[in-house]
């Protein structure tokens, strides 16, 4: 198969630069990951995504599915991405096993993270690993294939990879353990909705002014992760700050698949649905579930979708648009399975709404911008539109790359930045103080040695990140 990438506009480097340097970023997402790349010092540069992959049948995408399976024979053969059949047992969600302390939803299926663990061929930073290391040597042979190797040799590379902004300090450790691994390293860390907010903003450059601010909402497959930002400066560097701390939580469209399964296991009965789950029947439904029907889906109760369960003999419930191992999916069956995601979302977006207008009296913000594969969705976008009439929502249109793109112009410098950011965590030592009756009322005391009355208290700071982060 012959792979090209797709950015025609692309300049190529020329031979006459010194201290040359490719920015390489990875979005290791849930249930899709991309790369994208961009050599730094050439003018006027953008990110190119890769769009070629193992497997992908000539279609051209910027991200794959984050599976890999692995074989029998020889030890240590994996299969990735759009290369793992659909029969093939392959592992899903990895991303998550790196956090298992996130809460989940209440309306998604139970999960024991440790057994799901112990199940696993590998452990999870290993198998992440493996996955990062396939993905990259691709992406390394694809990004060769458009400069010369003299030239590709000559240029140093700085890594960076997305994160949730909810993620855990255990959970971004082991996820730059895996890098390293992988034999992405050194890297930086950008959460992923600042990364997405460096790409949309610089897309909309031309329509915004100082003092404006948005809301970026990052919904992907497992997490909805959120930032708000301001304005600060538009010429002749645009200039962003951080207004409200990142939020987020387990609101992504793989909940989506789950409760897809769990209506058709509700439809067909447990009788059927258990032999129909190992089938390759159910391998295809649960394909054009994601990559159809749920791209689709606008909220419309007379919309109609028909899922297909081909070669197998389920019994015919015509009241329930189960005919002819065909499922009749309505707009109010579709509605049943997004709205609780759906609401999850949109009150995560109305806290940081509420958050900025608190910060911001008065004003509040301008604008929400939904990216990610679930940001994509056009129910969502409806839903977003309708919860929040007096604030524009925009779905840029390549929302789906954005992270990864973002990503890219974070190492890239002299166009604009990100100013700061806000604290996340405060920090502290303890201290023993003199007791104050105004101060300290109904505080726990002791005495101290010298006879005096103390109260413990904690010397705090805020651990915020000043941002050296351009675009």
């Amino acid at each position: 198969m012959v792979r090209k990438l797709k950015d025609e506009q692309m300049p190529r480097p020329t031979m006459s630069e010194s201290d040359e340097k490719l920015a390489i970023a990875l979005d290791f997402g849930t249930t899709y990951s991309g790369v994208a790349f961009c050599f730094a010092n050439q003018d006027n540069t953008k990110p190119a995504a890769i769009m070629d992959w193992p497997g992908d049948h000539g279609i051209s995408v910027p991200k794959i599915p984050t599976v890999i399976a692995y074989g029998k024979q020889p030890p240590g053969f994996f299969k990735w991405g759009a290369s793992v059949a659909e029969l093939d047992t392959g592992i899903i969600g990895i991303k998550l096993l790196l956090d298992p302390e996130q809460e989940r939803p209440t309306y998604l299926p139970s999960t024991n993270a440790q057994r799901d663990i112990r199940m696993l061929p590998k452990q999870p930073v290993e198998i992440a690993a493996d996955f990062m290391g396939a993905i990259y040597k691709h992406a390394l042979d694809e990004i060769s294939k458009t400069v010369p190797k003299a030239y590709m040799d000559l240029c140093s590379k700085e890594f960076v990879l997305s994160v949730p902004a909810v993620w855990s300090d255990a959970a971004k450790n082991a996820t730059l353990l895996a890098a390293k691994r992988a034999g992405i390293h050194p890297v930086t860390l950008i959460k992923e909705p600042e990364a997405a907010a460096l790409h949309t903003v610089k897309t909309l450059d031309f329509s915004i002014k100082k003092g404006d601010a948005f809301v970026v909402c990052d919904a992907g497959g497992g997490t909805v992760d959120l930032i708000s930002y301001e304005v600060h400066q538009v010429v002749p560097n645009l200039q962003v700050k951080e207004i409200v701390p990142g939020t987020g939580g387990m609101a992504g469209s793989m909940g989506l698949n789950q409760r897809f399964a769990q209506a058709v296991q509700n439809l067909v009965g447990d009788e059927q649905w258990f032999p129909l789950k190992k089938s390759k029947a159910w391998a295809i439904a649960q394909r054009q579930f994601d990559q159809e029907v749920k791209k689709a889906f606008r909220g419309d109760p007379d919309e109609e979708y028909f899922v297909n369960f081909p070669m197998v003999d389920l019994e015919d419930d015509p009241q329930s648009g189960l005919v002819s191992n065909t499922w009749r999916m309505t707009g109010s069956d579709l509605a049943r399975i997004f709205n609780p995601l759906i609401e999850d979302v949109l009150k995560l977006i109305e806290l940081q709404v509420q958050a900025s207008k608190l910060k911001r009296p008065g004003t509040g913000v301008s604008g929400i911008m939904l990216v990610g594969g679930f940001g994509s969705s056009r129910y969502l976008m409806l839903r977003a539109k309708s919860r929040f009439p007096d604030i524009q929502v925009l779905q840029p249109q390549d929302a789906w790359a954005a992270i990864v793109k973002g990503a890219v112009l974070s190492k890239l410098p002299g166009q604009a930045s990100v100013m700061s950011t806000s604290s996340t965590k405060h920090y502290g030592t303890s201290m023993d103080a003199l007791y104050s009756s105004a101060k300290d009322w109904g505080q726990p005391t002791f005495i101290r040695r010298d006879g005096s009355t103390g109260v413990e208290k904690v010397s705090a700071f805020d651990l915020c990140t000043v941002a050296a982060v351009r675009i």
